[in-house]
């Protein structure tokens, strides 16, 4: 078992701040991680938010990444890790990891999900629950993929 972590930027802006997101992306000798395009967390729940989110019909954007593996995987992925922004527990959080062929896994599911030899583009996208009204801030999350030959 290989265990990877990925971070990714995602980006809040509660006020009017806005910091260009950066990606950090990883290889293994079995996959190689790269960005397509980063995602962008918005706050999300009302007029005070209380969550963070990267679905588009929330108005945010997900991460898209391209894994190129040499053999076929399965591929897990962690709860969402917050690396900046003010600091907090959550009550609730959510990674999901979705492909074009409708393929799929989420921080919660025992399922892994497989991938072929060559290159598959995915989809991230984050939900990350305070419960209480979120501080405005600059906010990035890492995820840890695990990726088992």
């Amino acid at each position: 078992m290989i265990s990877h972590l990925v971070l990714f930027s995602f980006l809040i802006v509660t006020i009017t701040i806005v910091i260009a997101p950066k990606t950090y992306a990883q290889s293994t000798d079995t996959c190689t991680f790269s960005q397509i395009s980063s995602g962008e967390l918005v706050g999300d729940g009302g007029t005070l938010p209380t969550q963070l989110v990267s679905f588009s019909t929330a108005g945010g954007s997900p991460t898209q990444i391209s894994v190129n593996c040499k053999e076929p995987v399965s591929l897990s992925v962690s709860e969402p890790i917050q690396i900046a922004g003010p600091a907090f527990q959550p009550v609730s959080s959510l990674v999901t990891v979705e492909t074009a062929n409708g393929g799929s896994t989420n921080s919660r599911s025992g399922s892994p999900l497989s991938l072929p030899v060559g290159t598959t583009p995915v989809v991230i996208n984050l939900f990350v629950d305070k419960g209480s009204l979120l501080a405005p801030g600059n906010y990035r999350y890492g995820i840890k993929f695990t990726i088992v030959p």
